[in-house]
């Protein structure tokens, strides 16, 4: 599984280099624009083609998920450890953040997937992971009902390299927005993962 995540501030070309993922086999995309008013949010989701609706995720806005019909929700750790809302009582599938593979593993299996971060130095927020990246802390993963994803400096040198330590899948940010061609840094991660024969399981 690849997962994609929007920087939160807007990119030239943004739209169109969405709809390019999806054609080009994207699984998920999550939708990270917590600067956004309610409004400013059903207009950038009424932009992107409703082919894809299923697979958007709302990365903030979880209030209005009924109304756009995303049926997928990600809680950040803060929103999951406050209780502000409970993934057992909705229809939705929920997906969650950790940053430590202990935080993993006590997951609930009513969360569909979690990112795990960062598994190497960021590429979006610099310093970040720099000293403290957790691909190696995969190994005492002991939590099978939740999907791990890898997310945090993934990219096509070492996107491989988070399937071989145990991940399900992974997440691209920095990666994807700061590349010079988003969409062919997509296609080569594909590709790697492609070229092992790796199958991602997926539960929906």
């Amino acid at each position: 599984m690849i997962i994609a995540l929007t920087a939160a501030e807007e990119f030239a070309a943004e739209l169109q280099t969405i709809h390019a993922l999806f054609e080009q086999g994207l699984d998920l995309l999550h939708l990270r624009k917590y600067h956004f008013s309610d409004e400013q949010m059903q207009r950038y989701i009424a932009s992107i083609d409703a082919t894809y609706h299923d697979k958007l995720v709302l990365h903030s806005h979880p209030q209005l998920s009924n109304a756009l019909h995303i049926n997928r929700i990600h809680l950040n750790e803060h929103h999951r450890r406050n209780g502000s809302f409970d993934p057992q009582l909705t229809n939705c599938i929920c997906s969650t953040s950790v940053h430590h593979i202990n935080q993993f593993n006590a997951l609930d299996k009513c969360w569909n997937y979690a990112f795990l971060s960062p598994l190497f130095p960021s590429i979006s927020k610099a310093g970040y992971g720099q000293h403290n990246p957790v691909l190696d802390q995969l190994q005492f993963r002991s939590n099978f009902d939740v999907h791990l994803i890898g997310l945090g400096g993934i990219k096509a040198e070492n996107c491989l390299l988070s399937i071989e330590a145990g991940a399900d899948g992974i997440a691209l940010l920095g990666a994807l927005w700061q590349a010079p061609n988003p969409i062919q840094h997509f296609i080569t991660c594909k590709q790697q993962l492609c070229s092992k024969d790796y199958s991602i399981s997926r539960r929906d």
